[in-house]
């Protein structure tokens, strides 16, 4: 017989079943609200860097992102058909990629059997307090790349048109330092059916250039042609192996080139003028610390390094004081007592911005006896006509330059101002670029005065011109290669590029010992108020900064 059990066995009560039951449903309901709020919080996350009107960072033709580090967000990355201006607020630069997105998709839809290929304008694309290039200057850029791409596109001057053309537009940030992965992303593009041959812009004169330019090459064998870059230390020599052969071009003259050019029309325009002063920025920047070198190498009987003046101009994020060159003209005031009022030079190595304000002040400068001659080298030179003087942040007037007294000579790249006068002096293909820019394409001629928009149209038309050149060579029955593009552009010395700016080309690099500045090319004198331009200019020739990774032991010598 078996036992039975005394123990009590114990049954959850109802209420308590039916409260277990809620709670697992108040588990299950958070569970999933935790589910949806975590992911919203990742989708979030991950839209975060997405940029706007653009799903995703990646995609059929575009590669963007948004920068974190930028509180007002622009983009980085590429566009070759989305019309993303990276994040600017002008709605002019708008408008220009609204135009070459248009026309790369025209050259998309048909092209058909022969092909295209891809040549990028890689530069800051947007504007910030502190920027490498204003507003205006990042505009005629564009402008002038969107010229380029009319003209190779429908105009044999540029080689065989079979093979069309796409802009590939890349953004590297406002200060140029966001290059790397940029430049990873833009190494992507060099293989498929419609490869990047070329990378050219490359924004201004900062080391961030240079490093940017030996990494396309050492990976991706990627040329690279530098638009407005002028400092003599922008190479890629030094930076790569010691047998890898350089491949940052430069169209634009260097600031040796300019001072070699004023040399020239200094000595025979104003032979009086037998000493000079040298005013400085003393801003960490290559553009003016080359040109305040080149003046120095140039003109060594003024003894440069003894009569110097130094100022902190505004292009870092410290706006412009209204006394900025206090200092520098009470230098000059007793330079010019020393010198018992003798005509002298005042050779200015700064940035554009600082021009203006620099002429205004030296206004004041005790001594007036005549006009002081002020002598720069720059890519292009602006000077309004007006019977009234600027303030701070205004456009040098030619009432500044009276009231002043003050006359300028430039070494530079282009004289737009000049050229659209005509005379001796023009260059051959600079008159359908002016039709094309102006009558086809609607842009003001004022756009073209800085030089830019002239410059990023020829770097982009030679980068053209050496693939091209390859295409032909196998009758169309294969794509150049960057490799190709590279040697394309050594060989053009027997087939000149005809620029908007002038003929040139460069000398074949056949050691690494050619920093790749245009050999050729004529050396623009601007002067105001304005005379005719020299009969013979100075032309630029194949040189070599002797310590390539420096300028402090700053010399120059032939190739």
């Amino acid at each position: 017989m078996t036992e039975k059990s005394t123990e009590k066995q114990y049954e959850v009560p109802e209420r308590e079943i039916a409260r277990k039951r809620r709670r697992r449903r108040w588990v299950a309901i958070f569970a999933v609200v935790a589910l949806l709020v975590g992911g919203g919080v990742w989708y979030l996350v991950q839209r975060t860097g997405y940029c706007d009107g653009v799903e995703g960072t990646t995609g059929q033709g575009f590669g963007l992102h948004r920068d974190e580090d930028d509180p007002e967000g622009q983009c980085l990355g590429w566009t070759v058909d989305r019309a993303h201006a990276f994040g600017t607020t002008d709605p002019r630069v708008q408008a220009v990629v609204d135009a070459i997105v248009k026309e790369n998709q025209a050259v998309a839809a048909s092209s058909g059997a022969s092909g295209y290929v891809r040549v990028a304008v890689m530069m800051p694309m947007v504007s910030r307090q502190g920027s490498k290039l204003d507003a205006n200057s990042i505009l005629h850029a564009l402008q002038g790349a969107r010229t380029a791409l009319e003209v190779v596109n429908s105009d044999p001057q540029y080689g065989d048109v079979r093979l069309k053309v796409q802009l590939v537009l890349a953004n590297i940030g406002w200060d140029q330092k966001s290059w790397r992965g940029v430049v990873e992303q833009l190494g992507g593009l060099t293989g498929g059916d419609h490869p990047l041959v070329a990378v050219t812009g490359l924004g201004v004169s900062v080391p961030e250039t240079r490093e940017a330019a030996a990494a396309l090459n050492a990976r991706w064998g990627l040329p690279s042609i530098g638009a407005v870059l002028t400092a003599d230390d922008m190479t890629t020599r030094g930076t790569e192996s010691a047998d890898a052969l350089p491949s940052l071009f430069k169209v634009s003259p260097s600031n040796h080139d300019y001072a070699l050019a004023l040399k020239a029309v200094l000595d025979r325009d104003y032979p009086a003028a037998t000493s000079g002063f040298l005013v400085a920025d003393r801003n960490n920047d290559n553009y003016v610390e080359s040109l305040g070198k080149a003046f120095v190498h140039v003109f060594g009987d003024f003894h440069l390094d003894e009569h110097r003046a130094s100022f902190t101009g505004s292009t870092t994020d410290i706006k412009q004081a209204s006394n900025l060159f206090q200092p520098v003209i009470g230098a000059i005031n007793a330079f010019t007592e020393a010198n018992a009022g003798k005509p002298a030079v005042v050779l200015y190595a700064g940035r554009d911005a600082d021009l203006p304000s620099f002429v205004r002040s030296l206004g004041t400068r005790v001594r007036k006896d005549g006009d002081l001659v002020l002598a720069t080298g720059m890519t292009g030179l602006t000077v309004t006509t007006s019977e009234a003087t600027g303030t701070v942040d205004q456009l040098l007037t030619t009432a500044d330059l009276a009231d002043a007294k003050v006359r300028i000579v430039a070494a530079a790249s282009t004289d737009v101002v000049g050229w659209k006068g005509g005379g001796d002096g023009v260059p051959k293909r600079f008159d359908k670029f002016l039709t094309t820019f102006t009558k086809d394409l609607g842009y003001a001629e004022s756009d073209l005065d800085d030089g830019y928009a002239v410059m990023h149209h020829d770097a982009v038309a030679a980068a053209v011109k050496a693939a091209r050149s390859i295409y032909s060579n196998s009758d169309g029955a294969r794509l150049p290669t960057p490799l190709d593009v590279r040697n394309g552009l050594y060989s053009l010395k027997n087939d000149q590029v005809e620029g908007a700016s002038g003929s040139f080309s460069w000398e074949e690099a056949t050691t690494s010992y050619n920093d790749l500045w245009p050999v050729g090319k004529p050396v623009p004198i601007i002067t105001f108020p304005r005379t005719a331009q020299p009969s013979a200019p100075y032309t630029t020739a194949c040189r070599v900064l002797v310590d390539s990774t420096s300028l402090k032991d700053y010399d120059v010598v032939d190739c």
